[in-house]
């Protein structure tokens, strides 16, 4: 019997939290910090700037007709994010077991729902700021580039963003994962992915339904 998806306050990469993906899309940038002498942080710190900028350039054309804003949407975080890496990580060691067919539907189904998960959310998304505070390297495959956003009309707090960009070798910097309130997006993605699959007999199928399911709603 197919098992009902969890529901917790942490549920899905961006179901869950939907602010953890979409607060990239803010309406003001706050200059950056200094420069950090190493070059991958350097890279991973433009990366997000850049990735800030263009939705904001977003955000100033948005003309609230949901297509236009899914299909600007899926192009700047196909441009910003690690979405394979994303879809591996978040599976966990299931992903070895699932054929190539299961891969490909999960990775879709996954895609779709951060992209609806986005739109939706987008009018809550004015009024946000974003101040660059510090990079950390992560060994030599990632930089943790922590920032914060504040609401520039003083409603909501302000919320300390953790991005986690890989920086691999002749490969341009993605985002991996984002941290809010050191509350890892993608760690929790996984464990909630791995309970899913567990429930139904280690079943790699029923994540791909719950996926569907979600993006349904």
């Amino acid at each position: 019997m197919k098992q009902p998806l969890i529901k917790n306050r942490r549920q899905m990469l961006v179901g869950s939290a939907a602010s953890l993906v979409t607060t990239v899309f803010v309406s003001g940038i706050m200059p950056a910090g200094p420069a950090h002498a190493d070059e991958a942080a350097n890279d991973a710190e433009l990366h997000i700037e850049r990735m800030i900028l263009s939705a904001k350039s977003l955000l100033d054309i948005d003309n609230g007709d949901p297509q236009a804003r899914a299909m600007s949407v899926a192009t700047l975080l196909d441009t910003y994010f690690d979405f394979p890496g994303i879809t591996r990580f978040s599976s966990g060691q299931y992903w070895r077991a699932a054929n190539a067919a299961e891969r490909e539907e999960y990775e879709k189904a996954l895609r779709e729902v951060i992209i609806s998960t986005v739109v939706r959310n987008f009018d809550q998304l004015k009024g946000l700021e974003y101040a660059h505070k510090v990079s950390t390297r992560k060994g030599n495959k990632l930089v943790l580039v922590t920032g914060e956003f504040s609401d520039a009309t003083g409603v909501r707090p302000p919320v300390t963003v953790n991005w986690r960009v890989t920086t691999l070798p002749d490969k341009p910097p993605l985002v991996l994962d984002i941290e809010v309130q050191n509350i890892s997006m993608l760690v929790t993605q996984k464990q909630e992915n791995i309970a899913i699959i567990r429930q139904n007999k280690g079943n790699f199928s029923a994540l791909i339904e719950a996926m569907r399911e979600k993006n349904a709603e």
